[in-house]
């Protein structure tokens, strides 16, 4: 019951200082200290949450025994559209998405969300043929397939130290997998199915929803409801004979907890995404990501007594300063680019 990483963080839009409420003043040593503060228990509460989501999940899946992934999946984004739409349309905290209407919606949003059910759906379906440590490795390697996705669509042009830190991690993602003692076909082809889609989903939401001027929350709130309906469509075709048959809501009403756990968290994960992008950057969730990896492989070998090798550990090394890389490439992409911007401004006044 993964939440919905949101790629699109845009502001409310700005208002003139007369209109602004008065309050009473801060002190300049206060106020950074106190958002600084935030922003760390933040990002703590995150790493925790997000970790915590992957081992419920497994235990959900392949502990408890309820061998439906899509199903579990439909139950964590059907919880967060009920969240956000009472949080953004019944108490109105959120201004509405201006500019969205019904054929908007099914032309450009539908297609992201049902790409994010299908996500997913991929993700919890790898529980049942890898490790909770080896997973965690190969999301190592997403910087390789969106690199491709995005140049293959011809939204970017990675630069040659983009590239580099890709080569990096790929090679350390392919070192990782030669080292699992427990990688199997059905399992290589399931992981790379997900890494394929998760960089559709970035894709399609890069192109479709470009110029769209939403908060997170409303973006949450409209991608949610098409994941849940991808994956109840999906999950009633493809599990729902097998769930009857074998009785699988004996199993929710046997331990509720754990199901209403995991759906709280995937929604928390998601709020928590949106408080952290907004005190601090969507680099610094980025590096939270990768620094959630080595947790959750050290979480899976102590919790689970998954078995990891010292060349698969030295790969996924690799993997991980590859990322790092790729993530300060970035960077550097976007300042140059933004300075290029500034630079061109003037000449053009």
């Amino acid at each position: 019951m993964a939440g919905i990483p949101v790629s699109r963080h845009v502001g409310y839009t700005a208002v003139s200082a007369s209109e602004m409420p008065t309050s009473p003043r801060i002190t300049a040593a206060g106020s950074p200290q106190r958002k600084t503060l935030k922003a760390a228990g933040a990002c703590l509460l995150w790493l925790f949450c997000s970790s915590l989501i992957i081992l419920v999940n497994k235990y959900i899946m392949v502990d408890l025994g309820f061998k439906y992934p899509m199903a579990v999946a439909a139950m964590g984004m059907g919880f967060a559209s009920i969240a956000t739409f009472f949080y953004c349309d019944v108490l109105k905290q959120i201004p509405p998405a201006a500019g969205v209407d019904s054929a908007f919606y099914w032309k450009r949003i539908f297609p992201v969300g049902a790409c994010q059910g299908l996500t997913l759906f991929l993700g919890n379906q790898m529980y049942f043929y890898l490790t909770v440590a080896f997973i965690e490795m190969s999301r190592a390697s997403l910087p390789v397939t969106t690199m491709v996705a995005l140049w293959l669509a011809r939204l970017e042009t990675p630069t040659a130290s983009v590239i580099r830190a890709v080569c990096l991690t790929a090679l350390g993602c392919g070192v990782a997998a030669y080292g699992e003692v427990h990688l199997t076909i059905v399992g290589a082809l399931l992981a790379a199915s997900n890494l394929t889609m998760e960089s559709v989903r970035l894709v399609m939401t890069q192109y479709l929803l470009v110029g769209c001027d939403m908060h997170p929350l409303q973006s949450l709130k409209l991608i949610a409801p098409a994941a849940t309906l991808t994956l109840l469509v999906g999950s009633a075709m493809r599990e729902y004979p097998t769930m009857v048959a074998d009785k699988a809501l004996d199993i929710v009403l046997r331990y509720p907890f754990h199901f209403l756990l995991a759906a709280c968290l995937g929604l928390v994960v998601n709020v928590l995404g949106v408080i952290i992008i907004k005190l601090s950057s969507a680099t610094t969730l980025k590096v939270l990501a990768a620094v959630r990896g080595p947790i959750v492989v050290m979480c899976g070998v102590l919790l689970f007594s998954e078995a990891v090798t010292m060349l698969e550990f030295f790969g996924y090394s690799i993997a991980l300063g590859g990322f790092i890389w790729y993530q300060y490439a970035l960077t550097q992409k976007a300042a140059a680019e933004a300075a290029l911007r500034a630079a061109a401004q003037p000449a053009k006044a």
